[in-house]
């Protein structure tokens, strides 16, 4: 490997391991410049210089025994029997997670049938309104199912920064079509926290620290990742399935 390859490969893994919300006591600020682009982590004059080789990646593969199984308690996009499942731990406040929404949609559309997305909630505890932002996205989910939640989900990450509480909430429920009583009902007295602790239980069992955290069937890594990060993951999973 050349210096030039190698440098380039340390500043892609250094990238991905930053591109988190994790630890600490407060928000990091709304990435900018490359990373808040929808290019994502790496601009375009770091990525045309060489490929990008999964060896150089901080992945880490699990132990089947360590994966676990999504089910029907999980929203999901994509096909049931997609050869490859993008397990992701994700918080409505976090920013990178917002940053990491146009490149998951991106995956979808250039893998369809190949890949499917399933959601867990990981709302990180020094974000203000996620708990209760993860709450409401899971009553979405209650009542319309997969399509309500996912209309949420996308308002969510589409709103401006920091504008989650409890009155932009109920707004994004009513642009979703929810029943607006229920909804409301659902922020006063939490009901949704068995699911979402089970979330997160999950997460750490599989060693999530912060967020957007993936496993692409059993290669697991926490960051936000540029399309071309992620397809590189995506094909190693493939070709391990022989697709």
């Amino acid at each position: 490997m050349s210096f030039r390859v190698a440098t380039r490969a340390v500043l892609t893994a250094a990238l991905l391991l930053t591109a988190s919300c994790g630890g600490g006591a407060s928000k990091p600020p709304r990435a900018t410049g490359p990373l808040g682009t929808p290019e994502g982590v790496l601009g375009p004059e770091t990525r045309s210089d060489a490929a990008i080789h999964f060896e150089d990646l901080p992945v880490t593969r699990l132990a089947q025994s360590r994966i676990p199984l999504p089910n029907a308690a999980n929203p999901s996009l994509g096909a049931e029997n997609a050869p490859v499942v993008v397990q992701l731990w994700s918080d409505f406040e976090c920013p990178y997670c917002a940053d990491v929404h146009p490149v998951l949609r991106q995956l979808l559309a250039q893998y369809a049938g190949k890949v499917r997305l399933v959601w867990h909630d990981y709302p990180l505890p020094f974000h203000a309104h996620a708990r209760l932002a993860a709450n409401a996205g899971r009553e979405a989910y209650a009542q319309g199912g997969a399509n309500a939640f996912w209309k949420f989900h996308d308002a969510l990450y589409e709103a401006p920064p920091g504008e989650l509480d409890r009155e932009a909430l109920e707004h994004f429920a009513a642009k979703a079509g929810l029943d607006a009583a229920r909804f409301r009902a659902s922020l006063l007295k939490p009901g949704h926290d068995a699911e979402i602790s089970q979330d997160i239980n999950s997460g750490n069992a599989v060693g999530v620290e912060g967020t957007p955290a993936f496993l692409v069937n059993d290669y697991f890594f926490v960051g936000g990742v540029p399309l071309e990060i992620l397809r590189v993951i995506v094909d190693r999973a493939l070709s391990d399935r022989g697709t």
